[in-house]
């Protein structure tokens, strides 16, 4: 009966395979030709809206006669001919779109000579736009159309062909079952047997590693002092404090969780010997062991209240310590047991994790006390960007690499325009407000290579590698587009319009050192400022700049 049924399985498995071969070719059939009438309706909306901005570009430059306008609508019905060459091969397998693609080609080609010799006084090409747009429309309609046919199609041979596969697999799973029935018999005898010997192998090796555990006790505690000495901050040493605790504790998992600077959530910030049931945050009260201050084991018979940062199944066996420093509590230890035996074993090497938490704990506050050192040295208490020192290092790193690698670099100088008149219409404190606004649209406006810098009062400092003018100046526009549209309330009371002026200088164009690079740029932030403000002057347009004349001083107030 075992043959038989092996036999009868193989042969529904393999018709069922094969029948959902068949299946899949034909839905991957479908499927190209879904996604070929999508991409044809796609390539169809990109010409519409190619349409839509030649005529957009034509008529500013009738109205500006802005030749840059002249040469996008150029570009585009460029774009448009290219479009309609692009769709002749797409649609080339349905004779009545492609017919429709060669008009729209030829329709393309007119108006690309019209827009060769369009001028300002030229007759706006409008039936020209309509015909093209017409022919579109058509295409469009005749393609929706052809979708809806190839989905419905999809769709019957989709219900189709599942019919058949579910048919076949539930003969396949019923011989499956009588054969698995045969199996199950014999196999819950072996597994109990296996369960006893798993379970007498566990509490073997747990004796045979606590004993030799104890012999190398002593070398790991001293190899982990050394590497935690060598961690250059908190994620090094505790990466490295996890790696000693799984050498210390084999067989068992864990994770080292740390208060965030919120003191509101512990968070898990290093695992060792896979996932673990920890959630990946959780409040400081959660854990057993936090609220008592101490040690504690979670164990049967032992203690019955379990500590609530799990996920899904808590775990039986399982220790919390706290991280203490200095008498400041840093977060927990959390060691995980699979089995009694291995609880055994990290209770009899209890002393050494121990001293091995107490060395990590020590060492991660002694990090993050540098840290925050190492912070308050280079970064502005107000705006939280870097100071005027960590910026003068900065650029003249960045200002070596750029010569190293023959790339630009942009230096963006900014000043808050009338600053102040604000601070004396509505005080220190909404100065500060807007301070403090200004440096974090400047941070969310860059990249996360550039270095945003306070360089003194209210003005700021960006450096913007690997930038040439064109690149900067959309930066600096950008910046000063968003600060424009900022709107403060200080007191219940609204502020008024906050603007900034930006001078721009580029390595190599404009300078070759530090100083020159600032000296240009705040050159230009002058000119700006100069220029009515709320504006961005580059330092190459300086020179093509007129002087003001004698007979009209003009007093700029910054």
């Amino acid at each position: 009966m075992l043959i038989m049924a092996t036999i009868g399985a193989s042969i529904c498995v393999s018709m069922a395979g094969w029948r959902l071969y068949g299946s899949a070719r034909q839905l991957s059939e479908s499927r190209e030709w879904l996604e070929h009438s999508q991409s044809v309706l796609f390539d169809l909306q990109q010409q519409s809206q190619r349409l839509d901005r030649i005529e957009a570009n034509l008529q500013l430059y009738q109205l500006t006669r802005d030749d840059n306008d002249l040469r996008n609508g150029h570009s585009t019905v460029v774009s448009l001919y290219s479009g309609a060459l692009h769709l002749q091969q797409e649609v080339a397998d349905n004779p009545a779109q492609l017919s429709r693609a060669q008009n729209l080609e030829k329709q393309a080609s007119l108006l690309v000579r019209t827009v060769d010799s369009f001028t300002t006084s030229s007759p706006f090409p409008s039936q020209q736009l309509f015909a093209n747009r017409e022919l579109l429309g058509v295409m469009q309609a005749a393609e929706r159309e052809l979708l809806a046919t190839r989905t419905e199609a999809a769709k019957a041979s989709a219900s189709r062909s599942l019919l058949i596969s579910v048919s076949f697999t539930g003969l396949s799973l019923i011989v499956i079952l009588v054969l698995f029935g045969f199996l199950l018999r014999d196999a819950l005898h072996r597994r109990r047997y296996e369960e006893q010997l798993s379970e007498a192998n566990e509490k073997l090796g747990g004796t045979i590693r606590a004993l030799e555990r104890q012999a190398r006790e002593s070398d790991l505690l001293t190899a982990a002092r050394d590497e935690l000495q060598l961690c250059m901050n908190a994620d090094q040493a505790q990466r490295s404090a996890a790696r000693y605790l799984s050498q210390l504790l084999p067989g068992t998992s864990g994770g080292i969780c740390l208060i965030n600077d919120s003191r509101k959530l512990i968070e898990v910030d290093a695992i060792w010997n896979g996932t673990t049931a920890l959630l990946d945050a959780f409040a400081p009260d959660a854990c057993c062991g936090l609220r008592s201050g101490r040690m504690r084991w979670r164990r049967p018979g032992q203690s019955e209240v379990h500590c609530e940062h799990f996920a899904g199944k808590t775990p039986e066996n399982y220790l919390c310590l706290p991280l203490v420093a200095h008498g400041e509590t840093l977060g927990m230890v959390y060691v995980e047991c699979c089995s009694a035996g291995i609880a055994a074993m990290v209770d009899a090497n209890l002393r050494s994790l121990q001293q091995m938490v107490e060395l990590a704990s020590i060492r991660i506050a002694g990090l993050n006390l540098s840290t925050i050192l190492e912070h308050q040295s280079i970064r502005d208490s107000l705006t939280n960007v870097f100071n005027r020192r960590f910026m003068e290092i900065a650029l003249d790193r960045e200002l070596r690499r750029a010569i190293r690698h023959q790339r630009p670099l942009a230096v963006l100088m900014l000043d808050i325009d009338h600053f102040k008149q604000l601070n004396d219409t509505y005080g220190h404190e909404a100065g500060d407000a807007v301070l403090r606004e200004v440096a974090a649209i400047m941070r969310r406006a860059v990249r996360s290579e550039d270095t945003v810098c306070r360089y003194g009062g209210e003005e700021f400092v960006a450096i913007l590698p690997e930038l040439a003018i064109d690149d900067a100046l959309a930066r600096a526009e950008s910046i000063r587009q968003l600060v424009s549209e900022l709107r403060l309330y200080h007191h219940g009371e609204s502020l008024r319009e906050i603007t900034i002026s930006i001078g721009i200088a580029i390595y190599p164009q404009n300078g070759k050192s530090p100083d020159q690079l600032l000296s240009l740029a705040d050159r230009a932030l002058y000119e700006a400022k100069h220029l009515g403000r709320n504006r961005v002057v580059l330092a190459e347009q300086l020179a093509t700049i007129p002087p003001a004349g004698p007979s009209e001083p003009e007093t700029v107030v910054y």
